[in-house]
């Protein structure tokens, strides 16, 4: 009798964790399929938008791992090739006194994000990490590539790239008058260039 009741407990046991490794499955389903929303696509190929005016739109530049990140919006840019190489190539541009310049010098990767949503880039572009967590303040879901990138799930587009040269300017790089006028009174300092190779896409 005591075998028996020591049988069914088991069973018993053995039928309950089953049944929450097939709940678990199903989260994980569920998550993916939250997730699936944005597509894979090849740059190179596939970019659409015109190379120039798709960095006046506002993006989103977010850097940093699983531990810390932090995103700013960003109107300049560029996308195209560097050193022949058979990847893409992104430039963006961030001013050592952004709290994302800290995430840039410390982190091998980053993402660049278009949102429909004007208030995210008005937002990320007013408020700075350092007073608190804007990904939080404006409802973002930070998700992160097979790499450990992060992004927002919000976001229509995302471009993840892995900064192969970082250029600090100075003033003795400026060979005309524009940045040289562009600067003047400038407090936040002379950009720094990051170029990043693009090691995955995705949007909507």
């Amino acid at each position: 009798m005591r075998k028996t009741v020591f049988t069914l407990l088991v069973a018993a046991t053995v039928a309950l964790m089953a049944g929450c490794g097939d709940n678990q499955k199903q989260d994980n389903q569920q998550e993916t399929a939250m997730n699936s929303e944005l597509k894979a696509f090849d740059v190179r190929s596939d970019f659409a938008d015109n190379g120039f005016t798709f960095f006046t739109k506002n993006l989103v530049l977010c850097c940093g791992d699983s531990t810390e990140s932090n995103a700013m919006t960003i109107g300049w840019g560029g996308i195209g090739n560097y050193l022949g190489h058979e990847r893409a190539a992104v430039t963006v541009y961030v001013a050592p006194a952004r709290y994302t310049y800290e995430f840039m010098e410390r982190h091998p990767r980053f993402t660049i994000m278009e949102f429909d949503d004007p208030e995210v880039w008005k937002y990320m572009g007013k408020n700075s990490g350092r007073d608190g967590d804007k990904a939080a303040a404006l409802g973002l879901h930070v998700a992160y590539t097979e790499h450990g990138t992060p992004y927002y799930e919000e976001a229509k587009t995302v471009i993840e790239c892995e900064t192969m040269t970082a250029w600090h300017q100075t003033a003795q790089d400026f060979r005309n008058a524009t940045p040289k006028e562009w600067y003047d009174g400038f407090e936040a300092g002379i950009h720094t260039v990051y170029i990043g190779e693009v090691i995955g896409a995705w949007r909507r």
